[in-house]
């Protein structure tokens, strides 16, 4: 391709934009409002795998064994329990290592001070920790099966709102991406079509002195993928600073989630999520374009 002929493509891409300002406003903003809900889908959905995946390393589930055990049968229990799939570690706590805890935990050595090792209400524990929090569940039903098991303490509660959350998110998200992709389509499709009528004359003289399809096409296609960069451009430089905004406001009103888990920064989130969506952008326009061209070009 002739350095002439894409000079010639992009200066035709550009004056399609401004002959038809007003359809491009609309298939700019409609691309961008697209890519806008992708950007923050994308950032909800980021943080909620985040999150889970620090839940899973700070909530844990709690085993609390009958009095009395022998220690052969708490080490049978151990062996038992670190069996079960999706168990990845098994840590014992004594009745001592327990009483030592809750004294530091409660900041409450006087308090406590009529406990000792000999004078000690609480029991042997095991913590486990499990390689994926949507197992949670399944993993308890096994421990609730092994003899010798007195109470089991776990966060299933907030796991399963966390999951209702993510999968929520995830069909939401997915649908009006779905959604706006479409409208996205048409109306850059009405666009070029609007751009093809108006130069139709043009195109009919060219193709008389013998100029191929794909040189005539190119133009459109440009024009096409300057809606979409623009579009994707626009929410992604909006996006950016409002996210981090929003998170520094959730950390100063909100400040027990941090103690939760933490928010990813923007440059993680948008590092990845800027080239993927300026590419999205571009496949829509080609998209647009293609289609518009196929359907009411005769070349």
């Amino acid at each position: 391709m002739k350095f002439s002929s894409v000079k010639y493509y992009i200066h035709e891409g550009f004056t399609g934009l401004f002959k038809n300002s007003l359809m491009t406003v609309a298939s700019i903003a409609t691309v961008a409002a697209c890519i806008f809900i992708v950007a923050v889908s994308c950032c909800l959905l980021a943080n909620m795998r985040s999150m889970m995946t620090q839940i899973e390393k700070n909530i844990g589930i709690s085993v609390f064994l009958e009095d009395k055990l022998s220690p052969e049968s708490i080490t049978m229990i151990s062996e038992q329990m670190k069996r079960i799939p999706h168990v990845s570690s098994v840590t014992y706590i004594s009745p001592d290592d327990a009483l030592e805890e809750l004294k530091k935990e409660w900041n409450a050595d006087e308090v406590l001070s009529g406990f000792d090792n000999n004078n000690n209400p609480l029991s042997s524990s095991f913590e486990i920790s499990i390689d994926n929090i949507e197992y949670q569940k399944d993993v308890i039903s096994e421990i609730k099966q092994i003899d010798g098991v007195r109470n089991i303490r776990n966060a299933q509660n907030e796991t399963d709102i966390l999951l209702k959350l993510n999968k929520v998110i995830s069909i939401v998200g997915f649908l009006s991406m779905l959604i706006l992709a479409a409208i996205s389509v048409v109306i850059i499709t009405n666009t070029i079509k609007i751009s093809v009528y108006t130069r139709k004359t043009e195109i009919n003289i060219m193709k008389y002195v013998g100029a191929t399809d794909w040189f005539i096409r190119w133009p459109f296609i440009v024009e096409g993928v300057l809606i979409g960069i623009i579009g994707a451009l626009v929410p992604l430089i909006i996006s950016w600073p409002l996210y981090d905004k929003c998170i520094s406001l959730i950390y100063v009103h909100l400040p027990f989630i941090g103690n939760i888990a933490h928010f990813l920064s923007g440059y993680t989130i948008f590092s990845v999520l800027i080239p993927l969506c300026i590419l999205a952008g571009i496949l829509l326009g080609v998209i647009g374009s293609v289609t518009s061209i196929h359907k009411h070009l005769n070349v």
